[in-house]
């Protein structure tokens, strides 16, 4: 894994044993995702899967890139809305290749989601942390918003048109509901200062984090540029919003122009949206690329709506592939960071930004 800095003596000193427990865990999440990953194949059948893979020629291959590209092009263009209100200019291939960096962090290790962001506020490094974190903070809280929103609206459309028990749709409603009211609840502490407010609340409860409370300076900065950016930029945050809410259907049209090229049966675009939305909840567990863990959520929609599994095997397949790839990518600036770092010593001070238009 892409290490961020060079540590300092306590490197060479053996990991406790909850740290031990803990990577073994990891493993064993990574393993089973892969054993699940191969049982998947061997029961749909590999000539079947192969025989689907193998309709697939260049110029489609070449347009699945491209809809990945567009997407990446769009979350880079999402943050740099961010950066330049908070009167940060940066060049946009920097920004851009912050973004996917962050990516291949978070798909090849166990860090997720978490590990991802941090990664890309790191080699953004010519943007004053605590600025970079309330741009990306910001930002994921924008994008969950969206996610939730289109999740919302796909449950409607799943309870609409499939036959599920009276239960089962009050508790999708109101599990749905919950997670919007905690989202917005979260995005009006933002406002006040949600870090500051989290500090406070441990406070009250007698709870006291050393690494938190002697960086309370820096934590309080964090909120204000957060809370300035609520207070000056509505419509930026509008903007946003539709854009990642756009995303999920650009999703879709990947898969469903997925699903074309291996030939067959197609799914509707409605179907394809639906497996988008409901499939997203595998990224919060802590496996690499989500192994196993994204197939099986797949393969459980693709029986929910009966789609042929040959061809929903393929289509995970080819995702999994240009996903590759592009993490792949991601790594490029990763080692370039990693190669302007010092030898020895403590990493210099961040160097202005380059101007945006070179």
């Amino acid at each position: 894994m892409f290490r961020l800095s060079r540590l300092g003596p306590e490197e060479s000193s053996p990991p406790s044993r909850r740290a031990r427990v803990r990577t073994l865990a990891v493993r064993l999440l990574g393993f089973a995702g892969f054993a699940l990953f191969v049982y998947l194949i061997v029961e749909t059948g590999p000539k079947e899967i192969l025989k689907a893979l193998g309709r697939l020629s260049l110029p489609e291959i070449a347009a699945l890139m491209g809809l990945r590209f567009l997407y990446w092009l769009i979350r880079a263009v999402n943050w740099r809305a961010l950066l330049v209100a908070s009167g940060e200019r940066v060049p946009f291939r920097d920004i851009l290749g912050a973004r996917i960096a962050g990516y291949a962090v978070s798909y090849l290790t166990p860090a997720g989601n978490l590990g991802g962001e941090t990664v890309r506020i790191f080699v953004l490094d010519c943007v004053e942390r605590n600025k970079a974190l309330a741009t990306v903070i910001v930002d994921k809280t924008i994008e969950f918003l969206a996610g939730l929103s289109t999740i919302a609206l796909s449950v409607v459309f799943l309870i609409t048109e499939f036959a599920l028990p009276r239960r089962q749709k009050i508790e999708l409603f109101i599990a749905i509901a919950l997670l919007l009211l905690v989202l917005i609840f979260l995005i009006l502490k933002q406002r006040q200062g949600l870090f500051t407010w989290a500090l406070d609340t441990l406070r009250k409860i007698k709870i006291r984090i050393p690494f938190f409370e002697n960086r309370r300076d820096r934590i309080l900065e964090t909120d204000a540029h957060i809370s300035d950016f609520y207070g000056r930029n509505r419509r930026l945050f509008l903007f946003l919003f539709a854009s990642y809410f756009g995303q999920a259907w650009l999703w879709a049209t990947e898969i469903y122009l997925t699903f074309r090229f291996l030939g067959g049966t197609t799914p509707t675009f409605f179907k394809c949206f639906l497996i988008v939305t409901l499939g997203s909840f595998y990224s919060f567990l802590p496996v690499p690329g989500s192994m196993g863990v994204y197939e099986l959520t797949y393969v459980s929609l693709f029986a929910l709506l009966k789609i042929e599994m040959s061809a929903g095997i393929g289509v995970i397949l080819i995702r999994r592939v240009v996903g590759l790839v592009w993490a792949g990518i991601g790594i490029v600036p990763l080692m370039k960071k990693r190669a302007a770092r010092p030898v020895n010593g403590p990493a210099p001070p961040p160097d202005p930004c380059p101007s945006s238009e070179t």
